[in-house]
């Protein structure tokens, strides 16, 4: 993503010319749309409201603006007008529709208006423009990248019809579903740039799988050719678990101080010590595992051992003391899932200045006890969902770093929207490695049993061995598993996303604490601490990152966060150049 400037202020795109055709002027495309489809885009998806019953305000401080707010509908405006009129020169053709996702306000007063891309009404998949807006509401900048997609291509009646498209990907899929398959048109950008009339075909397995499924097949809607396919339910402990011998410390040189939680800590987690959760108190004086004290909930369910768990079975407690000796195994593992919850919820908050996921507060829903032995955790678009382990492999996987991996996918996927493939599905899950840490992080500032490290996982993987050491990955130090890279130059040889991850990851490490990158050897001397490195990286991820974000241009985004959030001469960016030098990504 290359950039340029307007008037002295933030990055506008360039074009990545692929065409020489003309382009028409824009101006009678600058009307306000609201996108349905994705409920995270809609203004009334969390409260059930319509426009016809009422106007949404939008809230005085930071946070997500209603698309149906004045304020919101103002930005849109704002943002569409400043791409009309700049399209000849940075969009390329002007036939494409941008379609409003999201408006959100943050901390320093800038405006970011999220739009989806659509050519000839048809929805370009993976394609955003994010519209920056300063504290007087004019537009500062614009990130993104577009290419000319050929007149037409839109319009044009597909050879294929869906039940068609529909058939070839069960041929590839193999197996029957075990959910109603989903078909969408749209256009499809392949690796080597060309754009497809193409079919989106979701197919779904999840009973008695290892692995759950929800594969997507992109193919060519005339050819039937498969473009692409990935399973964004791949979930926490996929990949190849290898050697575990390697250099560099995984326990931190710069411990988070702590300072003792407020409140009485008499519930008891398998991974944390004691903690004080907030629960609700039933009609009959029984307690049960849902906060309301925390955006708009945050609460827990037995999964009752379901492959795909469904229902509101609620865990009780008749004297708000959970996870003692006396209360049933079950409890336990939704002790540790409710308080992972409910700090990654704080995380959010008070590092990274959101309100949840959706910056509106979104509820968050866990799961625990999901299938059997199902040594797995998952985010699946709605919910976390956390299986028990086997005993031998892992434990129950709801330790915090866990829990704060598989909430941040959600994170992700209501902002930045990073697809799960190539360099995108690498960033998508270091981000999620990068937000459990800093859970972890979080947590141990409040709670002095908490330890936090740079191992993934490693509280409840392999429990029996004796060794805390002993993680799914290391983001000190990737290629300590045998399977993830710490370098951009080997990323040929690792595209797998839960391997290639380990690039990003080593990236936010040699930040925040300073180091050598081992296939490098470029060190990055005294880290900037895990809180201005979370500030930067999170700020990038949800303001300047897009669906197809690779690793080059997440360096972009970061320096970005970095200059807005301490200045284009700060220490702090230097930092951030150093540790992306590290890594190979330039």
């Amino acid at each position: 993503m290359s950039v340029r400037r307007t008037e002295g202020q933030g990055p506008v795109l360039t074009p990545r010319p692929t065409s020489t055709e003309a382009a028409p002027a824009l101006v009678e495309k600058n009307t306000v749309k609201t996108a349905t489809p994705d409920k995270a885009a809609s203004p009334f998806a969390q409260d059930g409201f319509t426009p016809a019953q009422r106007v949404p305000q939008a809230p005085q401080g930071p946070g997500r603006l209603p698309l149906a707010s004045p304020e919101a509908q103002a930005a849109v405006r704002t943002a569409l007008t400043g791409l009309n009129a700049g399209a000849p020169q940075t969009l390329g053709p002007a036939s494409q529709d941008f379609v409003p996702r999201s408006v959100e306000r943050d901390a320093l007063g800038m405006t970011h208006v999220r739009l989806d891309r659509q050519h000839e009404g048809v929805k370009v998949y993976g394609e955003q423009v994010i519209s920056h807006l300063d504290k007087d509401g004019k537009l500062a900048s614009v990130t993104g990248e577009k290419s000319t997609i050929p007149a037409g291509l839109g319009r044009e009646t597909p050879k294929l019809s869906p039940a068609q498209a529909e058939e070839l990907a069960r041929e590839e899929f193999g197996e029957k579903p075990d959910k109603q398959p989903a078909v969408e048109r749209l256009i499809y950008q392949d690796a080597a740039g060309e754009y497809h009339s193409a079919y989106r075909v979701e197919l779904s397995q999840v009973a008695g799988q290892e692995n759950p499924r929800q594969m997507n097949y992109m193919l060519d809607a005339n050819t039937g050719e498969l473009l692409s396919q990935f399973n964004p339910l791949d979930g926490f402990s996929s990949g190849r678990k290898g050697s575990t011998s390697g250099t560099g410390t995984t326990t931190p040189t710069t411990p988070a101080p702590t300072s003792p939680t407020t409140g009485k800590a008499d519930d008891t987690t398998m991974y944390s010590g004691k903690v004080d959760l907030s629960t609700t108190k039933k009609a009959d004086g029984s307690y049960v595992l849902e906060d309301t004290t925390r955006g708009k909930g945050v609460v827990t369910y037995d999964g009752r051992n379901m492959d795909e768990p469904t229902g509101r079975t609620q865990f009780t407690d008749k004297n708000d003391a959970w996870g003692e000796a006396t209360d049933g195994s079950r409890t336990k593992a939704a002790v540790d899932a409710h308080y992972g919850a409910e700090m990654t919820y704080d995380f959010l908050k008070d590092v990274l200045g959101r309100d949840s996921l959706d910056n509106a507060g979104e509820k968050l829903t866990s799961y625990v006890h999901v299938s059997n032995d199902f040594v797995n955790a998952y985010w699946d678009g709605e919910k976390m969902n956390y299986g028990d382990g086997d005993g031998n492999t892992a434990g129950p996987l709801t330790t915090l770093d866990i829990a704060g991996h598989e909430i941040a996918h959600g994170l992700t996927e209501r902002t930045a929207g990073l697809v799960y493939e190539g360099e995108p599905g690498g960033l998508n899950e270091s981000f999620s490695d990068i937000i459990g840490a800093g859970v972890e992080w979080y947590a141990s500032r409040k709670n002095p049993a908490v330890k936090f490290n740079w191992t993934v996982g490693e509280a409840a993987w392999t429990p029996k061995n004796g060794s805390n050491e002993d993680g799914l990955r290391y983001m000190n130090d990737p290629s300590k598993d045998g399977y993830s890279i710490d370098h951009y130059s080997n990323f040929p040889k690792q595209t797998e996303v839960h391997g290639s991850s380990g690039i990003a990851n080593n990236a936010f490490y040699l930040l925040a604490e300073g180091g050598k990158n081992r296939t490098s050897g470029l060190e990055v001397k005294d880290g900037i601490g895990m809180d201005k490195s979370l500030k930067i990286f999170g700020r990038a991820l949800t303001t300047y990152m897009t669906p197809k974000t690779t690793f080059a241009q997440a360096r972009e985004a970061t320096l970005q966060a970095a200059t807005d959030l301490y200045g284009a001469s700060s220490p702090e960016l230097q930092k951030v150049k150093d540790a992306w030098n590290a890594v190979g990504v330039k």
